[in-house]
């Protein structure tokens, strides 16, 4: 597993990380400044368009990483398509080791 991985259980750990389509649209509709989304690479085509879409508008950094099995597997989860990471610290990380 590769360090990527490891920060999202740490994120998770700390309470830092929030799972799954709804709930990560709303956080980025929000005023919450420091956020970073992740979508999975094998996503779906739609919801890879509309997650991108909110992005975009709400001006939010968003990354295509990952697969939503594995995602899964390190979040307790069955599949996560789409998450966010809350800490700037972590989203610093990520966003330099992708």
């Amino acid at each position: 597993m590769n360090k990527f991985y490891g920060m999202l259980g740490i994120a998770r750990k700390g309470g830092k990380i929030v799972l799954g389509y709804d709930t990560t649209v709303s956080l980025i509709k929000s005023n919450i400044v420091d956020i970073l989304v992740i979508v999975a690479s094998d996503a779906s085509e739609k919801t890879k368009k509309n997650i991108i879409f909110e992005c975009n508008k709400y001006g939010r950094n968003y990354i295509e990483y990952g697969e939503k099995v594995v995602y899964g597997k390190i979040l307790n989860k069955k599949e996560v398509s789409v998450l966010a990471v809350t800490d700037k610290n972590i989203i610093s990380y990520l966003e330099n080791n992708t």
